[in-house]
């Protein structure tokens, strides 16, 4: 996939704690793929699991991804954000649990809600907690949601972004649409460098 490449932008603003990324010791156990799911958005309500051993630790504060899960699968976690618009919302069922639900289709426009989430995620992170990212199949809305928290707080540009988290869940494949709003927020990001490293901290 060909995504757009920017270089990764310095920052002299002191960051919060965040665990080293690296692209480096990327597992070559294979016994997770299900060759039958094909790297493309769930066209259908049968809903084909790309994660067969349950949700993918993809970034070491304790950030997962996953495709629609249970009650079951979710009770381990702190956070949940659920950013498919077809997936059933279980905030009731789970009341002890931070849940969000973003109705996103394929096609939506995400880019207030990037702002949100992504502060969310990092706030959430600052306090080790546990975090799931889901939406139908966990191969675009919930990937696209999870590079734009590796831009903004990590500081990688967007071919970087992706390029990691693609080496850590391979299946991934964010439509095009998603693509170009991921290019408008490597751009917002750039105009405001001083606003990434503390937006968590303006979170009630």
């Amino acid at each position: 996939m060909n995504i757009y490449t920017s270089p990764t932008r310095a920052s002299s603003t002191a960051r919060p704690y965040l665990p080293a990324l690296t692209t480096e010791g990327r597992s070559t156990d294979n016994s997770s793929r299900d060759d039958n799911c094909e790297a493309v958005p769930c066209l259908s309500m049968e809903v084909c699991k790309v994660y067969p051993k349950g949700p993918l630790l993809v970034l070491p504060e304790r950030i997962y991804l996953f495709s629609e899960p249970t009650v079951g699968e979710i009770l381990p976690f702190d956070v949940v954000i659920n950013v498919a618009e077809e997936t059933q919302d279980l905030q009731t069922q789970v009341p002890a649990i931070e849940y969000h639900h973003c109705r996103w289709e394929h096609d939506s426009d995400i880019g207030t809600d990037l702002v949100l989430l992504t502060s969310i995620m990092h706030a959430a992170a600052a306090e080790r907690k546990k975090i799931l990212i889901h939406c139908q199949c966990g191969l675009s809305r919930s990937a696209t949601l999870v590079i734009a928290y590796i831009m903004k707080f990590h500081h990688l540009s967007l071919r970087r972004a992706y390029d990691l988290l693609k080496s850590r869940a391979d299946k991934i494949s964010p439509p095009m649409g998603l693509v170009f709003q991921l290019m408008e927020w490597e751009a917002a990001l750039k105009a405001t460098p001083s606003a990434q490293a503390s937006d968590y901290r303006k979170l009630p």
